[in-house]
């Protein structure tokens, strides 16, 4: 998971989970819209195939040639455009330029791989954050690029939001509840009647199908270790029983974003004179119409809290927060049956985590050609660790770790 600073305060940013194969860039070019620009494309489209900084190549040409981006942002065609890079994940990489007459600040983000359920990533994406500009809490969609020309799998322009991420270590009076607002604002937004985005039936079982479908690949791949695969089996056993007890009615689909890291969050960097209601939530690479209850347990799953920071939720402070949520949806929609919903989510997501380091335990031993982050190698051990796990049973699972 990728931040990015300058002037000392962390903006928009493309943070996900830590791994990322650049190959996926391999023979894409830029997009170029004038001539005297051919043999840039040429270049960068050659350089493609290594790494991050290659792709950067790619963006500047692709900024300092495409008429059609400066005419749509109001950038004269004389003026040049310089790609700052700003951070990378798992199917986008983001770089930030400005108009160099006004000033506004744009986010490019070109994507490398696509998500399982769609076949055009930056137009879904796209389409995410047209259905969502009403809540003021996202950034807005300004120009897209889904061309046979795009550069990687297609580019997009959103607006740059300024903001200090949301820190567990270092928590403002009031964080959490602004947290809690922003995502209570992205939820009730009505869903558009031509909503596009991926609708599962059941959205607590496919999210647990593809978890097991992780963990199935670190079972069968020679590298399980033994005790945490017997904990594993017991995890999946218990959160089996959640799923099946847990019904979902379509028509309380909600536009949800399913990964809703501290990192994703922007508050207002002063704090004291900004409105509670302040604030964005970035990265829109995979929402779906689905329950908001994953959106909330997600949030403060011990597995989301302690990857980005050594903050744990304390005990009934998940209640805190649920409530703190429900405060700034304010009747918009209704609760219903959330909370049983929720409990189930808690588990889906804390489950989800721990597939997520047997993958990638699996892509470090096998020589996979993906990047792990530093972070990402000192957590996962700690992660898949008796001490770690066997509190997630006591804490999520309800299970005595004896």
């Amino acid at each position: 998971m990728v931040v990015a600073e300058f002037d000392g305060f962390v903006r928009i940013a493309d943070m996900k989970e830590a791994d990322m194969n650049i190959d996926a860039c391999a023979g894409a070019g830029a997009q170029v819209h004038a001539n005297s620009a051919a043999s840039l494309e040429a270049d960068a489209r050659a350089e493609s195939r290594t790494n991050a900084r290659d792709v950067e190549s790619l963006a500047a040409a692709y900024l300092e040639c495409n008429l059609q981006l400066r005419d749509t942002l109001g950038i004269e065609h004389g003026e040049r455009l310089v790609a700052h890079h700003l951070g990378m994940g798992e199917h986008n990489l983001n770089y930030w330029f400005e108009n160099p007459v006004s000033r506004e600040r744009f986010v490019l983000r070109i994507n490398v791989t696509k998500q399982p359920f769609h076949d055009n990533q930056v137009r879904y994406e796209f389409d995410a954050l047209k259905a969502l500009e009403f809540s003021g809490r996202t950034p807005k969609p300004l120009y897209l690029d889904d061309s046979p020309q795009a550069p990687c799998e297609g580019a997009m322009v959103i607006s740059f939001c300024e903001g200090e991420q949301l820190d567990f270590d270092h928590l403002h009076p009031g964080d959490l509840n602004r947290a809690a607002s922003i995502l209570a604002g992205i939820h009730s937004v009505a869903v558009p009647d031509d909503c596009r985005l991926y609708r599962p039936t059941d959205p607590i079982r496919k999210l647990f199908e593809e978890c097991l479908g992780r963990y199935k690949m670190y079972s069968q791949s020679g590298f399980a270790d033994l005790e945490v695969a017997r904990r594993m089996e017991r995890f999946i056993r218990i959160t089996q029983r959640c799923v099946d007890e847990t019904e979902f009615n379509p028509a309380q689909a909600r536009i949800v974003n399913t990964e809703t890291l501290a990192s994703h969050f922007l508050l207002p960097i002063d704090r004291a004179s900004e409105a509670t209601r302040a604030g964005y939530f970035v990265d829109w690479e995979r929402p779906i119409l689905g329950d908001v209850a994953e959106d909330v347990a997600f949030f403060v799953a011990p597995t989301t809290t302690f990857w980005d920071s050594d903050y744990l939720f304390p005990a009934g402070r998940f209640e805190e927060f649920v409530e703190a949520y429900w405060h700034a949806v304010d009747g918009r929609f209704e609760r219903g049956d959330f909370d049983r919903r929720f409990a189930a989510f808690l588990r889906v997501a804390t489950f989800r985590a721990l597939t997520w380091c047997c993958r990638a335990v699996v892509q470090q031993k096998s020589g996979a050609k993906v990047h792990i982050t530093d972070k990402a190698k000192a957590k996962v051990p700690i992660y898949l660790s008796a001490e770690f796990m066997d509190r997630l049973a006591d804490e999520i699972f309800f299970e005595a770790s004896r």
